[in-house]
């Protein structure tokens, strides 16, 4: 439906993905369709924060031609790992299912089925980490967009459902996660035909038959955990993505491979297994904490993301009241398991220290946010500003430049804006390093 191209952000200053719809869709006499699933996925793909889900930044149209702005993911799709490697080890293919079954546990949750699962919509980062994308044909709870009788998804990938126009709900999405897993495993689909009507019919058969030729390290259990994904009709599947994912995880354990192809992939996969929550159960109104703690967080998530950590923070403070949770939260953003550690230890500090405020002690080490209205702007001559820019880019990175010029707008007097810099350096002694170096004491 798209095209999809590199391209780079001055503002949030990182490399994303932009996906146009194609030139012929847009100019083809019903255009009007395509634009309508365009903006399906914009609204589907816009709701979805998790880890395992690739984020939507941005929408608009450039010369009447709609595009999505979306986070860039460095690596390939489970597509291109097929082609290459033909059939994937048992630990590499559940580490992608489970991941792939997490985004669609959080998605289900909040009323949209994708109807599209197959392999090049699954993106396997360099981390290991798994993401989920093209929402292009999601269908929302209450949207009436497809009509009954419409054909929508990959032939070869979905459920006997999706092929006669009945009424679809979650288990339409497992069943193609099924097929994919069977794929990842054998390196053939499941169901094959050399037409739409050959592969239909074989729909109407039992699972298919030569479960016997996977892997052989492939464990009876497992094979039935997919026998079960695969069943023909909707009831005789699991009735949740969190059920699949746990039958797929208690079948490789009896296959003795339980180890995870990548680290990065076991600590995404581990977080991401628990129920999630639906946001039609939470509040819609303004978010329980303080802005000020919200800004904190948003700068120590920046030194490890980048100014995407604003995305990221502001979307999961909706759900969120409380600070620790809110670092925990967002934790699966940061890249490596060191970084990570280093970013929760920051937020354990911080909340430890707005407690302290709570209860009358001194906040001003503990929040290093100036309330605007006390702000007044920082003047500093231009050799200074590159002086304070190199210092601080050995502990940040490129980023420094952007900081420093924000925050000389909000900080209220010359050492309030030292400090607010330090703030952004994750390391104690770093951040004391940096103090010093510019004369400032705590």
């Amino acid at each position: 439906m798209g095209e999809i191209y590199e391209a780079f952000d001055p503002v949030i200053v990182r490399p994303i993905a932009i996906k146009i719809i194609r030139r012929d869709l847009h100019e083809r006499g019903d255009a009007a369709v395509w634009l309508d699933r365009f903006r399906q996925e914009v609204r589907a793909a816009g709701r979805l924060l998790h880890p395992n889900i690739v984020t939507v930044l941005d929408c608009g149209e450039d010369l009447g031609r709609p595009f999505l702005a979306m986070e860039l993911v460095e690596g390939e799709s489970a597509r291109d790992r097929l082609k290459r490697d033909g059939k994937l080890p048992v630990q590499d293919a559940v580490s992608i299912i489970a991941q792939t079954l997490a985004a669609l546990g959080f998605a289900h949750a909040n009323g949209i089925i994708h109807r599209d699962i197959k392999p090049s919509n699954i993106l396997l980062a360099n981390s290991g980490v798994v993401k989920l994308t093209d929402f292009g044909i999601a269908h929302i709870d209450a949207s009436e967009l497809t009509g009954s009788g419409v054909i929508l998804g990959t032939p070869s990938y979905m459920a006997p459902e999706q092929f006669d126009g009945r009424p679809l709900d979650h288990r339409a999405d497992l069943f193609s996660t099924g097929a994919v897993l069977f794929e990842l495993l054998r390196g053939v689909k499941p169901f094959q035909g050399r037409s739409l009507a050959e592969i239909m019919l074989n729909r109407e058969r039992p699972a298919p038959s030569d479960l016997c030729q996977l892997n052989p390290d492939v464990s009876a259990e497992l094979k039935k955990v997919i026998e079960t994904a695969l069943a023909f009709e909707p009831q005789d599947r699991f009735s949740s993505a969190a059920e699949f994912s746990r039958a797929i995880d208690a079948g490789e354990q009896t296959s003795g491979t339980r180890q995870a192809a990548n680290p990065e992939a076991t600590r995404v996969l581990t977080g991401a297994r628990n129920e999630p929550v639906s946001l039609s159960t939470q509040p819609s109104g303004s978010v329980s904490l303080p802005i000020e703690q919200l800004a904190q967080v948003e700068r120590d998530l920046a030194t490890f993301i980048g100014p995407f950590s604003r995305i990221v923070v502001r979307r999961a403070s909706r759900t969120i009241s409380d600070l620790d949770a809110l670092y925990e939260s967002v934790a699966p953003y940061v890249e490596t398991a060191e970084d990570r550690a280093r970013f929760i230890a920051i937020g354990k500090t911080r909340s430890s220290g707005s407690r302290q405020s709570k209860s009358g002690t001194d906040s001003d080490r503990s929040s290093p946010v100036t309330s605007a209205r006390d702000a007044i702007p920082i003047s500093l001559a231009p050799d200074q500003l590159e002086r304070i820019e190199r210092s601080l880019t050995r502990y940040i990175g490129p980023i420094a430049g952007i900081i420093l010029r924000r925050q000389m707008s909000r900080s209220a007097s010359l050492a309030d804006f030292y400090r607010d810099l330090a703030a952004f350096i994750p390391d104690e002694r770093d951040r004391s390093e940096f103090l010093n170096a510019n004369a400032v004491g705590y």
